[in-house]
């Protein structure tokens, strides 16, 4: 839960560190800054603006942001950006690079972590929180499961050349109880792009509650949860391909209610009731698994909240408290409703409401009687909803406008007594419960059967869905020439390195480098400055790189005393071939030995998944596809089928 401060320190002008800025915004234009630079230089921007945490650790440094979540009450969470220095880490390699298949990118000289903790605390307890979070990190690069990151609300690393992987976001499905996983991911969304960070990967392992819901979200919108912020297909586990994933989603996504219904009628009638139930309030035929998926989520992001019931005048009056009539009681409870009104929707604490009716109704004890039995009810168009205040312990009271709940549904009656009917016969609730009743009966615990046609290929489908976890976003859409633009005395070039061995003079093309970097320099530099440019440049941004010399453009015309701007046009890529003068052990992310992958379900790559190497002829697979249950160690010795085989095809040995 996160820490929450009752004001903002009063009218004293606060240091830049100590400035406080708004959730829904930050990233903005101006907020902390404008970003006009590259990633190099819009980061460092960035960190100007934040507090810096003391102390320092060695191989670290700690800022840290206030944003402000809510005003009434004050709940302020602090976003934390720890500056990792790799050269000291523990381990220099990135598993998450090798698992979205940026295997072949060079290892960066920093890594800088955006964490934003469930609570917040600014104590050596929590910097120490911070730094465990970053050693689980390091773990995670070594092959064990990031379990350390699930603590936080976000967690996300950027490395120094752009490239970075979310990994973790917990909203309420994750603990939260101030903000929600779609938020978190906003706030990541616009820091990424105000930094003009290139890529992003995530593993999406997202749940809505015990429901996949990569799986949910795919049958109802066709695409991960995910996708609403950009993130693609970025490959599959287990030799699934793009092509078979879309397939997969289209099945379930097409197959007909009016097939799924008598087909599971034997063994289920709540299937039925359940498609009746949301097609008595859809004004369009639901005809399909998609489409019933699709409007139950939709109409649960409609329906408030919190649960709601209807006011009971009568029963409020027959309890043995209660001596007003009816007509009085539901009076109160209208003078309560216009005073809230008045406060905007915002919370207000009960004594306010208390005075503000009191100009309308002289009698106390029915003002306190009334506002004591209010609380989650429906009076109108209006929910009155009722809490104590976290931080001043304060019972306040608010409205919930309910006349528009139901805004993009086409067909709906109209009228807020209509809505809040509905909304409180079928309530989020029942919603998530008869999704989990599909999702167990119709997608998950479906066994490879005999049947034929569309029910039997509903196992195989669920499973290829499921097996598309690594995801990215291409955050350079369109291709990033197209807004690279001189600006204050500055032209950006994109670059690729060809590296020379300095020994043998032959070109080294063993590992593929990045399609490019993006490097600024000003608009008067001669050829010559280009060159030292560019060598510093992959000097200060990649670990393998700082004995990197280098020599010649390819393909560029022009003497080194010619202006580059009279060359080569700003937002052109270039070719800039060099040599290491000191080759050094770790230098790409996949290391030096990236183990063959020869696996039975079609993998010729690492992907990610937990993996095997047979003992002789070291090719790895899948521990899944050789039956190595995921709760049982690898054995000591493991045999590949090839290698088995050709040990018992040997003509027996006598002595």
């Amino acid at each position: 839960m996160a820490k929450m401060h009752n004001n903002l320190g009063g009218s004293r002008k606060r240091k830049r560190g100590d400035q406080i800025y708004t959730f829904d915004s930050f990233g903005e234009p101006g907020q902390p800054t404008d970003f006009n630079g590259t990633f190099q230089e819009n980061i460092e921007a960035l960190l100007g603006y934040g507090h810096l945490e003391a102390p320092d650790h060695e191989d670290m440094k700690f800022r840290s942001f206030q944003l402000e979540l809510h005003r009434h009450p004050q709940t302020i969470l602090r976003l934390f950006i720890v500056e990792e220095l790799v050269g000291m880490s523990l381990c220099r390699r990135c598993r998450y690079c090798h698992s979205a298949g940026w295997g072949h990118h060079m290892i960066c000289n920093k890594r800088y972590h955006f964490v934003l903790p469930a609570k917040d605390a600014i104590t050596e307890a929590e910097e120490l929180s911070i730094k465990v979070s970053n050693e689980g990190f390091k773990k995670a690069t070594t092959g064990s499961k990031s379990q350390d990151l699930e603590g936080h609300l976000l967690h996300g690393v950027i490395h120094s050349n752009g490239f970075g992987h979310l990994l973790c976001i917990n909203g309420f499905e994750g603990g939260s109880y101030f903000v929600s996983g779609h938020q978190i991911l906003d706030l990541w969304d616009r820091i990424c792009g105000a930094l003009q960070v290139r890529k992003v990967s995530l593993i999406d392992e997202a749940r809505k509650g015990t429901m996949e819901l990569r799986l949910i979200h795919g049958v109802a919108y066709g695409e991960s949860w995910f996708g609403q912020w950009g993130y693609k297909f970025g490959h599959g586990s287990y030799g699934i391909t793009h092509q078979m994933y879309k397939q997969s989603l289209e099945a379930l996504r097409a197959l007909p209610l009016c097939l799924l219904i008598p087909h599971f009628a034997f063994s289920s009638h709540e299937i039925s009731m359940i498609v009746t139930r949301y097609q008595g309030v859809c004004s369009h035929t639901l005809g399909t698994l998609g489409q019933l998926f699709h409007f139950m989520i939709e109409l649960k992001a409609r329906l408030p909240q919190h649960p709601a019931t209807a006011m009971d005048y009568h029963g409020i009056i027959t309890e043995a408290t209660c001596r007003w009539s009816v007509k009085r009681v539901e009076m109160a409870a209208q003078v309560i409703v216009e005073a809230l009104k008045k406060s905007q929707f915002k919370w207000v604490t009960r004594q306010e409401v208390r005075d503000a009716a009191r100009n309308y109704i002289g009698d106390t004890g029915l003002l306190d009687y009334v506002l004591k039995s209010l609380g989650n009810h429906i009076v109108g168009n209006y929910i009155v909803r009722r809490m104590v205040n976290p931080v001043t312990k304060v019972l306040e009271y608010c409205l919930e406008d309910i006349s528009s709940v139901f805004p993009n549904l086409d067909g709906l009656p109209s009228g807020g007594h209509w809505k809040a009917r509905v909304g409180f016969q079928i309530t989020r609730v029942q919603i998530m419960r008869d999704m989990l009743y599909l999702y167990k009966h119709i997608l998950k615990e479906q066994r490879p059967t005999t049947a034929t046609g569309i029910f039997g290929a509903i196992p195989m489908a669920v499973r290829m869905i499921l097996d598309i976890k690594h995801l990215v976003k291409d955050c350079e859409e369109p291709f990033p020439s197209v807004r690279e633009v001189e600006s204050e005395g500055h032209m950006k070039l994109t670059c690729m390195l060809r590296i020379r061995n300095d020994q043998t003079k032959v070109e080294i093309t063993m590992k593929e480098l990045p399609p490019y970097d993006i490097v600024a320099i000003p608009i008067h530099a001669r050829m010559a400055n280009l060159k030292e440019d560019v060598e510093r440049y992959f000097r200060e941004t990649y670990w393998g790189l700082k004995s990197f010399v280098a020599e010649m453009l390819i393909d560029a015309k022009g003497e080194d005393s010619d202006l580059v701007s009279e060359e080569i046009k700003s937002g052109t890529s270039i070719i800039v071939e060099g040599r290491i003068e000191k080759d050094e052990e770790e230098i790409y992310e996949c290391g030096k030995n990236n183990g063959m992958v020869d696996c039975p379900c079609g993998a010729r790559e690492e992907d990610g998944e937990r993996m095997v190497c047979c003992d002789i002829c070291e090719v790895w697979q899948h521990t899944r596809c050789v039956r190595i249950p995921n709760d049982e160690d690898i054995p000591h010795v493991f045999l590949c089928r090839q290698c088995e085989n050709g040990i018992v095809s040997f003509p027996s040995i006598h002595h």
